[in-house]
Parts: structure tokens; sequence; C-alpha cells
């Protein structure tokens, strides 16, 4: 018996902001960031005191942000020409179904496939959007507005009470 149902498409902006999470917002993202400040800051601090600086710590730090900005709008691209590639006849349409033990995923082309709440290991959520992540990488995406059945607070809820910590 469902509990939640949500269906969605698909479209620029929904890759953009699932990618920009990804690539901007994830943990070790944040982690590097942390590491590329601290150079910068060690940086600045040596210029102030008249140290020779090393410039191939800077050219990392630019080289890592463009490779990062680079391989971002790449994917958004890649995945629009994807879902073009595979969707002629319009906007394929993902709905994805919870109950008390599973998730299941379907699009209108007719693929099917369903996870045991077992195997999400992280949910964390984006603006508009409710992440779930299996132990092998697969994500199941809910969009917040997109609930045909229940809502996303009380989804949200429901998977704090699996013990699922929603971070953003």
């Amino acid at each position: 018996m469902a509990i939640f149902e949500n269906i969605h498409t698909r479209d620029e902006a929904f890759y953009k902001e699932i990618y920009f999470h990804h690539y901007f917002k994830s943990k070790i993202y944040r982690f590097i960031d942390i590491l590329m400040g601290i150079s910068l800051l060690i940086g600045l601090v040596g210029l102030l005191f008249e140290i020779r600086p090393d410039y191939t710590a800077y050219g990392c730090f630019v080289f890592i942000i463009l490779f990062r900005v680079i391989m971002y709008r790449r994917i958004v691209k890649v995945s629009m020409a994807r879902q073009k590639e595979i969707s002629a006849s319009g906007d394929i349409l993902y709905t994805i179904t919870v109950t008390e033990d599973s998730i299941t995923h379907k699009s209108s082309l007719g693929s099917e496939y369903s996870i045991g709440f077992s195997s999400i290991k992280k949910a964390y959520q984006t603006k508009n959007y409710v992440i779930l992540q299996s132990g092998a990488r697969q994500w199941y995406i809910l969009k917040k507005e997109g609930f045909v059945a229940g809502n996303c607070d009380d989804f949200i809820k429901f998977l704090e009470t699996k013990g699922y910590k929603m971070g953003r």
C-alpha cells in the first residue's frame, strides 16, 4: 500500500539543481573548499610577510574550480541530450511510490525497479527535491511539489522516523 507517491518530469532546471548540489555542495567538495581556503590564506599571509609564494598551489586552486565548473556544465548538457534522445515523444514522467518498506521507481517509458529502505544509505534535500541515495549510489529523486499522495513535510518526517537525517 503506497504511503507517498510523487510524479515529476526532468528538465534543464532539474539537472542544474541536482548536479549543482552534487558538484558544489556535497561534503567532499566542502572539505576540498576548506583546504583550498586555508591554502589561499597561507598564501596571502606569505605575501604580507614578503615570503615568496608558491604559484603552483594557486594554479591547482584555479584548476580545481575550473574543472568542477566544466564538469557540472558538461553533465547537465549530456543529461539533457540523453533525455531528449530517449524521449522523442515528449517529456518522460517519473513516478516514485513509497511504501513502509520500499521505494518503486517507474518511468513512462516502461522501466520499473524497486529497492528496500535498508539499501538507502543517505537522504538529503535541495531547494526543490528530496534525494535518496542507495549504497550503489543510485538516486531516487522526489520533487517537493510533485506529491500526489502524501506531502513533502510528511515524507521528510517519515524518513526521519526511519533514522535518516535530512541534510541540505
